[in-house]
Order: structure tokens, then C-alpha cells, then sequence
């Protein structure tokens, strides 16, 4: 294909030798005394013809630059908006339809779900899949309330719709002794949609259902503190005594961290994961617990501080005797209360839990993907 900027130069030339022709005659008729109106015309026609092929050439080169597609399909954008093709206004236009592409809103849930618990679960976890609280999942199970961790695979749970405390009613209660009683606000009471579906909220005084669930959003109980179990073996003079120092006790994931309810970590690892003393101390329990620890150790470190060691499926050291820090003393299981095989590991300075997070030495581990 030839070039069009060259074929524009060529035909710009072939006018420039005819313009020059003209010129060259329009000299010799002016010799030959030709009239000055006959010379007039020649010149103009000369600059018409001029124009006329600068335009036709100048159209020619813009059609030759576009570019041709010779009938090959192009893809079609995604980014572009739907075109309805089908139905045109009443212009005979085109209308563009834009096709939105939104998320389905999440429902709120307007019931207490029924939750069967499954391996690996804990509170934590649980709460966590409904959008609630911890807290709100043990007030809604009493025996949760008096150990978070008396969890059993199969076991059901009763989970509220939003965070707060799932209560039945009593006879004689109302809305303002309820909402006193778990320091909440009445309204948040009477405006909550799952209250309205169980209880006559039309009626003046409301009349609530004796023995219907009734939500009381945002509202708490107070946190029981529960009782530490202690060996009955006294350490002896010679005892090792800890550092002060505390290092992570095994090599795990994070299942379930520290809050008021949970006084320790769960770190989740397979079964026979070696377990070691956070810090040198005297082992002054060794043993099964009734309370949902199951296997159980309990070091004390002489400094105010112990460590318990829950959940095991083997136990290495035994009760009376010095460990080192960092010394083999049992292996992780899944004993007493527990939906998967961790060691649930507590600190305890003074009669006060502490959260491990903070003071054990060296990098923390992450959160275990559920």
C-alpha cells in the first residue's frame, strides 16, 4: 500500500507545475495585450484549482490514517456498562443500562439459633461465626457460665440473635426489672425486633411471656472469678525457683485468646506436641481435674507465680520434683472438656490470672485458621 503522506507530496507537485503553466501564460497573453478581464479569470481559476486538490488530497490522507479493522471481531470491554439493544426510547436512541454489581446484604437474625458443637470448636470460635459476643454465648448456656471451656463435640448451644444477655422470663418481671437487673437500657429492650416477636409490647403495661426468651441487648452479668486449684504438696527449700522470665510453653497456634471469661491461651497443635515449663519451678501438681482441665500440671515458680498446664494426653514430669526451664513435662492432648487436642496454658501471679500475651519471651504465634 502506498504511503498517503507521499502520495499527498505528489499531487501537490503536479498542481504546482500546472499553477506554474498558467503563470507562464498568463505572461504571454499579457504580452499578446490580452484583456486585463480576461487575465483576472485566468488567475482566479488557477487558485480554485489549487484549493480544490489541496482539500480532496487533505480528506483522502485522514480516511487513509483511520484505522481498518477488515471485519475482525474486537472483545468486548468489561468495564463497559450493558447496552439494551432491544427496547429503544421513544427517540429510536439507544439507552445505556448500567448493571450494578452489589453484595447481598447480610439479615439480621431475628431468632436463637440452635448450634451443635463441632471438633476444634471453642467459645471464642463459636461466638465469632454468629457475630456475638463471647460473652453473650455463655450467658445464653448456663453451664458455660461457670467454665467457659466445658465444651463437647455434639454438644448444643444456645446462640442469641445479637450480643447481650439471653434471659427467660420469670413471673412478676418486666422490662424495667429486667433491664435493671443486667444493667441495660429498657428501650433497647422494648425496640428489639426478637422481643417484639415473643412478648405484647402493645399492651399498656407491656406484657411479657413467663418463660419466653426475651433479648436484653448490650446487657452483662457479673464475671464469677473462677477457683484456682492448688496441689497439697509444699515445695522444699531447695526447690528451683523461676526467673521471672517466661518463655511459650510449646509450638502452636493460637485457638482462643485470653478475655474475662477465659483466663488463659488455648494453643492448638497436633496430638503429642511436646510441652515444656514456661520457667524452672516445682511441680506441685500432677493429675486429672474434675473441673474440665482433665489432665492437669501445675508448677509453682516461688516468685508468686504459677502455670498450669491443661488438657494433656501424656504426662513427663511428676508431682514433688524441680523442673528447668524449658524442661520436658508433658505432651498436648484433648482430655477433660475439650473439642480438639491444645493445651490450654494459664499464668497466675499473686491469685491474679495475666494474660500470657505480653509476658512470655519470643515471637507470639498466630491465630489458627478455622
Amino acid at each position: 500500500m502506498q504511503d498517503p503522506t507521499k502520495s499527498l507530496q505528489i499531487r501537490v507537485r503536479a498542481l504546482s507545475m500546472r499553477v506554474d503553466e498558467r503563470i507562464q501564460e498568463f505572461r504571454a497573453a499579457q504580452r499578446n495585450n490580452v484583456s486585463l478581464v480576461t487575465r483576472l479569470t485566468a488567475h482566479l481559476g488557477v487558485i480554485a484549482l489549487v484549493l480544490i486538490g489541496l482539500l480532496l488530497s487533505g480528506l483522502q490522507l485522514q480516511a487513509a490514517q483511520q484505522p481498518r479493522t477488515y471485519n475482525q471481531p474486537t472483545e468486548p470491554s468489561m468495564d463497559m456498562p450493558d447496552v439494551n439493544m432491544a427496547q429503544p426510547d421513544a427517540s429510536g436512541d439507544l439507552k445505556i443500562v448500567t448493571v450494578p454489581y452489589t453484595s447481598k446484604p447480610k439479615k439480621d437474625r431475628l431468632e436463637v439459633t440452635t448450634y451443635v458443637v463441632q471438633p476444634g470448636d471453642n467459645v471464642s470460635v463459636i461466638a465469632a461465626r454468629f457475630g456475638v459476643t463471647p460473652d453473650s454465648v455463655i450467658w445464653a448456656n448456663a453451664k458455660l457460665e461457670e467454665n467457659p471451656d466445658a465444651l463437647t463435640v455434639g454438644q448444643p448451644l444456645y446462640i442469641p440473635p445479637v450480643s447481650g444477655v439471653l434471659h427467660q422470663v420469670a413471673k412478676g418481671e418486666t422490662i424495667q426489672t429486667i433491664a435493671a437487673r443486667f444493667k441495660a437500657q429498657a428501650d433497647a429492650i422494648f425496640n428489639d425486633p426478637f422481643n417484639q416477636s415473643i412478648h405484647d409490647f402493645k399492651s399498656a403495661p407491656p406484657i411479657l411471656a413467663v418463660g419466653g426468651w426475651i433479648m436484653v441487648p448490650g446487657g452483662s452479668k457479673p464475671i464469677v472469678a473462677r477457683q484456682i486449684t492448688r496441689g497439697n504438696i509444699t515445695a522444699p527449700g531447695n526447690a528451683l525457683k523461676g526467673t521471672a522470665n517466661l518463655q511459650w510453653p510449646t509450638s502452636a497456634c493460637i485457638s482462643q485468646y485470653f478475655w474475662g471469661r477465659h483466663p488463659g491461651l488455648d494453643l492448638a497443635n497436633s496430638q503429642g506436641t511436646a510441652v515444656t515449663a514456661a520457667d524452672a519451678g516445682f511441680v506441685e501438681f500432677v493429675g486429672w481435674d474434675n473441673t474440665g482441665y482433665g489432665n492437669m500440671i501445675l508448677v509453682n515458680h516461688g516468685n508468686g507465680t504459677l502455670t498450669r498446664y491443661a488438657h494433656l494426653s501424656a504426662f513427663v514430669a511428676q508431682a514433688g520434683q524441680s523442673v528447668q526451664k524449658g524442661q520436658l513435662i508433658g505432651r498436648i492432648g484433648t482430655t477433660g472438656r475439650s473439642t480438639g487436642p491444645h493445651l490450654h496454658f494459664e499464668i497466675i501471679v499473686n491469685g491474679v490470672h495475666r494474660n500470657p500475651v505480653g509476658i512470655l519471651q519470643g515471637r507470639t504465634p498466630g491465630r489458627c485458621n478455622r
